[in-house]
């Protein structure tokens, strides 16, 4: 049995509970490997400002960097923004994580339609 990560949103966590013990392996490997952590990311953003960059907000932080952190005050508002930012990303990493999984390979066409070819 595999274990489901701690810090999945709601949703996912219900839609992991039917997934088959195949499928579950595969979510974690996957979804462990994509998601940010939470200390990881507030340490960036406090130290060295490249949170947004790592959770896709390549122009918020082209213009984060541009404005030096909105002339300091944007750098504070960060610290606190931050987190729902985090929760966001994982969100939407579980979101099309479980999308990917519940898909599977394509199936195989059947031995009728490869003959109409």
């Amino acid at each position: 049995m595999t274990l489901q990560p701690t810090d999945l949103p709601a949703a996912a966590a219900e839609a992991f509970q039917e997934l088959t013990d195949e499928q579950k392996v595969a979510f974690v490997a996957s979804y462990q490997g994509r998601r940010r952590s939470m200390p990881l990311m507030m340490a960036f953003a406090i130290l060295l400002p490249i949170q947004l960059f790592l959770l896709g907000k390549i122009l918020l932080g082209v213009l984060f960097l541009l404005t030096g952190g909105g002339f300091g005050v944007w750098y504070v508002v960060e610290w606190f923004l931050t987190p729902k930012r985090v929760r966001d990303y994982n969100t939407k990493v579980a979101t099309e994580t479980l999308t990917l999984v519940n898909a599977g390979p394509p199936p195989a066409p059947s031995p009728a339609e490869s003959e109409e070819e």
